[in-house]
């Protein structure tokens, strides 16, 4: 069956993620990511793209980017290349490291920009590390000197005085995901193939039927952290077959 083709971004800004292949793990220690990050710099330094938030998770990466100036699956290819050749070489391993095929949303207004920028800040926070653990927050508030983050546009979002936007990009930051300025009626909806994807990372299995026999509490805790992420009651319901009342009951 033929790959569908990927949305194009009229922007040309977009979310990527790239996945450890079989959820495989791409760091290991601080070094690993040092060396991926390090990698992404030499590339952003070459292609000239503009990097508005990365996160490094422990086997993820999410990456908000404009790559128009050379084509984001040039940049990717790049980077995947030159950290698995570092990669394996370290750790004594063939083969391929990264999923076959990246992801890719495109990013085509204001709000739905913010909404994202959010959204790869929180990915550490969800599992309770801090904002900044291994994330371009820091170069935001400018506790980072740091040049691999461009982090002029987004806080033009906010405010053009520089102290006044950094204090309302804390605040947007720390509200509850309901309520910041990216999450409104132009909020995109899920699909449920993305959705699957979601409940599988979140609740660490690997099909989403195996939600039903996690114990109850921490089937609770998965729940909620998944209306976080904005899926339906319905929709979860249909992917893991877990009760819709039962799913309704649990707070966010």
């Amino acid at each position: 069956m033929p790959r569908v083709a990927r949305a194009k971004s009229e922007s040309g800004i977009y979310h990527a993620m790239l996945r450890g292949i079989d959820r495989t793990q791409l760091f290991y220690d601080d070094s690993d990511r040092i060396a991926f990050l390090s990698r992404l710099q030499r590339c952003k330094n070459e292609c000239g793209f503009q990097l508005y938030a990365y996160c490094l998770m422990d086997n993820h990466v999410h990456l908000l980017i404009n790559a128009d100036t050379c084509g984001l699956s040039l940049v990717i290819k790049k980077i995947a290349l030159s950290y698995s050749h570092w990669f394996n070489n370290k750790y004594d391993r063939c083969g391929y490291l990264f999923q076959g095929r990246y992801k890719s949303e495109p990013i085509d207004n204001d709000s739905y920009f913010l909404s994202v920028l959010k959204y790869i800040h929180n990915n550490p926070v969800n599992i309770g590390e801090p904002a900044n653990a291994w994330t371009g927050y820091d170069e935001y508030i400018g506790a980072a000197q740091s040049s691999l983050v461009d982090t002029e546009f987004a806080l033009s979002l906010f405010s053009t005085e520089p102290a006044e936007a950094i204090s309302k990009f804390v605040i947007f930051m720390n509200e509850s995901k309901n309520k910041g300025i990216g999450d409104n009626k132009e909020r995109r909806k899920i699909r449920d193939l993305e959705a699957a994807e979601i409940i599988k990372r979140i609740a660490n299995v690997k099909n989403c039927l195996d939600l039903i026999g996690i114990e109850r509490e921490k089937r609770n805790q998965i729940i909620a952290s998944l209306k976080e992420e904005e899926l339906t009651i319905r929709q979860i319901s249909r992917l893991t077959g877990i009760n819709r009342g039962i799913i309704q009951r649990v707070r966010r």
